[in-house]
């Protein structure tokens, strides 16, 4: 990439590594949150990203018709759907109140690797909830 310019003295000459940086490759971030279900459009937009940011507000033992009514989706659910979607990471947030200590998020993140099955790197993030 690049090519060898004479500088503007005329008494050398600039080379393409000595001023061009290591091309880089592009990043995917993708970003799911207060939601139950993915529209498989959206779904689609997820699709290999390098980085998934996804809700993990509740855990499977809080039951389905509460998942159900609460609009939002568990952390299992998020490690599958990250696995599923061939993401890199998966940043598990937007954390219930009840779920911000630190072993309520060792749960969550066992639950999400649990559902991820290893496919993808699972990590919390940190809402800023107190």
């Amino acid at each position: 990439m690049g090519e060898s310019v004479p500088t503007d003295d005329g008494t050398g000459v600039v080379k393409p590594e000595q001023v061009l940086l290591e091309e880089l490759r592009a990043r995917k971030l993708a970003v799911l949150s207060d939601h139950r279900r993915v529209p498989p459009p959206m779904a689609g937009l997820c699709r290999n990203a390098d980085f998934l940011v996804h809700e993990a507000t509740l855990r499977m033992e809080d039951g389905v018709d509460k998942i159900k009514i609460r609009g939002h989706n568990t952390a299992e659910n998020a490690g599958m759907f990250g696995g599923d979607m061939g993401c890199e990471v998966v940043a598990l947030n937007h954390f219930v109140s009840a779920a911000v200590s630190e072993d309520a998020i060792e749960t969550l993140l066992a639950e999400a690797r649990r559902g991820n099955r290893n496919r993808s790197q699972i990590i919390s993030s940190y809402d800023f909830m107190e």
